[in-house]
């Protein structure tokens, strides 16, 4: 799943916000940088072993959207990392 390949997908997004209903209630946030996620029969799944206590500053909503989105922001990581 590429977002710079426009391969994201609504129900992905929806995927992601009923991971955060269970997470947030227990404390926690995960690495929600997309190569953390694999893909299979449309389920996304976490692979990552990241997990910390919750925080509004790394939540999806503020942190991890920018990733998962063409946001100027991940677009400047994408070049900055392809250099």
């Amino acid at each position: 799943m590429d977002c710079m390949k426009d391969e994201m997908k609504k129900t992905y997004f929806d995927q992601i916000n009923e991971m955060c209903k269970k997470l947030y209630p227990a404390n926690l946030n995960i690495n929600y940088f997309p190569t953390n996620f694999v893909v299979q029969g449309g389920l996304i799944y976490y692979v990552d072993y990241e997990c910390n206590q919750y925080s509004d500053e790394w939540n999806f909503e503020n942190r991890g959207i920018k990733f998962w989105s063409k946001t100027k922001d991940f677009i400047s990581y994408s070049e900055d990392r392809n250099k």
